[in-house]
């Protein structure tokens, strides 16, 4: 009994609920059933299930918060999250892959597709289990296990997205394709960005140790175009990352060819960005601006948001997210310390003014080309 595979089925409507447990008993899983969204994720952090099958439409609490609450929740956030609904919705297909759901069934649906669908994602999750446990001892474990659902929820949104495109794509309108691929790159930019951010904190923490390794940071120049690519990559990430194209306003004033390398120059100042539209509210401005100020160039990044407290840059530290017990984050908590390490590198100066509940402003001054 104790080995048996555990299903977790959180169901409003009481024949649905009862059938499906008589069913998946029956095929030898141990089964647990709750009848409301709040009272599936108590089960869920007491029965840890190996699967966990959602109603999207409840009382209390719908299947979207439901999931919300098992990937913040350290000892159930990777359970495969199947969603049980009455019609597949394009905004739901999108917004249940955007949080990490592993697929959708339709009502009503056969013993058979039920169980098909159950063991397609069990074996994936064995699958993925097998693969991680043979890398596990080759990470940081402390880091990785820590910051593991980084990486895990966008995974769920590219491969549960792609098996809906192949499952079931025929029945999607051409909208509810896009939509879907849409969802799917979005996962994939915040993967991406994470992989990114990992990969250049283990380079710089190479040149910390071996100081000749920081020419690979500095002596860099951000070209003379700068000022409008930098421009289009921000509109995109307040487009199409937090759907705010109209709360982020943008002016680079008289732009200067700097003494930073294009590519650092932009990643600051989509870190910032992206922090800056994180922790606002839709509605607020995030207002980034660009200035010659005698020797050098002044980019302001400021927002109406949560702020956070902080005494001086000297305490931002990798691996640090302020105010982790108060808001729950994304990311893995080393963009301001990237962006202060970066700073460093290339002889600009980082000043962050904030305050809990009064938003953050950010000024970096960079060094002009012509200067040097």
């Amino acid at each position: 009994m104790a080995n048996k595979t555990k299903i977790l089925v959180i169901e409003d409507e009481q024949y649905i609920r009862e059938n499906m447990q008589e069913l998946l008993e029956a095929k030898g899983y141990s089964v647990r059933s709750a009848i409301n969204g709040k009272q599936g994720v108590l089960e869920a952090i007491d029965f840890r299930p190996n699967l966990i099958l959602c109603d999207i439409m409840m009382p209390k609490m719908d299947g979207f918060k439901v999931l919300e609450q098992v990937r913040q929740t350290s000892t159930i956030q990777s359970t495969p999250f199947i969603f049980l609904t009455a019609k597949i919705d394009k905004n739901d297909v999108r917004h249940g892959m955007e949080m990490g759901a592993d697929d959708y069934i339709t009502k009503p649906f056969t013993a058979k597709e039920l169980v098909n669908s159950i063991e397609a994602r069990l074996k994936r999750q064995e699958k993925l289990g097998i693969q991680y446990n043979k890398v596990k001892h080759e990470l940081d474990t402390t880091v990785f296990s820590t910051y593991y659902h980084e990486f895990n929820t966008p995974l769920h949104g590219i491969v549960g997205g792609l098996n809906l495109l192949i499952s079931a794509g025929k029945s999607f309108s051409e909208k509810q394709v896009h939509d879907l691929l849409v969802s799917i790159l979005k996962s994939s930019i915040r993967l991406n960005h994470s992989l990114s951010n990992l990969m250049l904190y283990e380079e710089i923490k190479r040149a910390e140790i071996h100081p000749e390794l920081e020419s690979m940071f500095t002596n860099g120049q951000s070209g003379s175009f700068w000022h409008q690519k930098i421009k289009d990559e921000l509109v995109t990430i307040s487009k199409e990352i937090y759907n705010r194209p109209l709360d982020l306003e943008i002016e680079f004033t008289a732009p200067q060819e700097l003494a930073i390398s294009f590519e650092y120059l932009l990643r600051i100042l989509i870190e910032l960005t992206d922090n800056a539209l994180k922790f606002s509210k839709a509605g607020l401005k995030v207002i980034v601006t660009g200035k010659k100020v005698n020797d050098v160039y002044v980019f302001t990044i400021a927002d109406e948001g949560v702020g956070f407290a902080l005494n001086n840059v000297e305490e931002i530290n990798a691996f640090k997210q302020f105010n982790r017990k108060r808001f729950e984050q994304q990311g893995l908590g080393i963009g301001l310390y990237l962006t202060k390490q970066l700073a460093a590198f290339n002889h600009c100066q980082l000043q962050i003014q904030t305050a809990e509940e009064k938003g953050t402003t950010v000024t970096i001054k960079i060094p002009l080309l012509e200067t040097l």
